[in-house]
């Protein structure tokens, strides 16, 4: 009988699943072990990095199911599986996760999704985020204020560039954006995990020579709670922005595309965000459909059944484990 094989980088091996990055992998080893399937856990094989799309040496033609932690690898056989932006959402993909998951070629119409049947889970996700000023990383408590009507740009460091997500750097994105912000003021927050000390300098530096240019670590509420838009390569704060109904201007790939507006050439700038500054609505609708249609929110009632259908369509029904 198949088993099924998880795939964790190596310094989570020691964890036994815990951690806040970890989460569905208990649900699925508790899955397993009830069912009576055999649950192994393996280190990630180190050639597979953040842009590799595929593997064609054969390693997970086993007859196993194997599921890929914060991966984007298309094969037989595989499923990669990661959080998808807020840490209670998660993605069992095989396409990948993030900017890579499947979500991002599924259609998406405004009216697929009632606003009444949108509201209270848009209420939630606003009661829970930005009520309490809370992010997916530690921000700070401290308020501040910022100048209405600002572009709010949000480094990531390499990890979209090592992706395949985008060609386009931090500090050339936020170059562009200087280049089309007229006389808006643009607000710059460095990742808490990702920008190097060398990009803070750089925009530093900027900022000395362009007095619209505010480099700021504040809390990403109280920078969303006054921007017209906010400006990132694939960002979770995009997402945050929508709970604050600020529209989002993307330079690069992105899942959530759908309510956004991407921008492929510099040059493209200015028109696409006069066309998102246009919006007008929406983002419950949209969030609704994205987390809770595509997504798998860890506390729903249906939560196994939704994993045995992800399993089944990547070909490993119950009947393959002979359930």
């Amino acid at each position: 009988m198949p088993r099924i094989v998880l795939h964790l980088k190596k310094n989570d091996l020691a964890r036994d699943l815990t951690g806040w990055h970890l989460r569905l992998y208990p649900i699925l080893r508790s899955m397993a072990q009830g069912a009576g399937i055999g649950f192994d856990i393996r280190a990630r094989d180190s050639d597979i990095k953040v842009g590799t799309r595929s593997v064609t040496d054969g390693r997970f033609d086993d007859g196993n199911l194997h599921i890929i932690d914060d991966r984007s690898v298309v094969a037989a056989n595989v499923l990669n599986a990661g959080v998808a932006y807020f840490w209670e959402f998660w993605h069992l993909d095989p396409s990948g996760v993030k900017a890579f998951s499947s979500i991002g070629n599924h259609p998406y119409a405004p009216g697929d999704v009632p606003f009444r049947k949108a509201k209270p889970f848009f209420d939630m996700l606003r009661d829970r985020h930005v009520a309490h000023r809370r992010s997916k990383y530690a921000q700070p408590e401290a308020p501040e204020t910022f100048p209405p009507g600002a572009l709010a740009v949000f480094l990531q460091g390499t990890y979209p560039l090592q992706s395949g997500a985008t060609d386009i750097s931090d500090l050339d994105m936020l170059r562009c954006v200087l280049d089309h912000a007229g006389d808006r003021p643009v607000i710059v927050k460095p990742h808490p995990l990702a920008s190097t000390p060398e990009d803070v300098a750089a925009a530093k530096a900027l900022a000395q020579t362009d007095s619209r240019l505010i480099v700021s670590c504040a809390n990403v509420h109280d920078i969303l709670a006054t921007s017209a838009a906010t400006v990132s390569i694939n960002s979770t704060v995009a997402l945050e922005g929508f709970l604050h109904r600020v529209p989002a201007l993307l330079l690069g790939k992105s899942d959530f595309h759908h309510i956004a507006g991407t921008v492929t050439q510099p040059a493209q700038f200015a028109q696409t965000l006069t066309q998102e500054l246009e919006r007008r609505g929406g983002y419950a609708q949209y969030l609704t459909w994205y987390f809770r249609r595509n997504c798998l929110p860890l506390h729903s009632a249906d939560l196994t059944d939704r994993i045995w259908k992800i399993f089944g369509a990547a070909g490993f029904p119950p009947a393959r484990f002979g359930l």
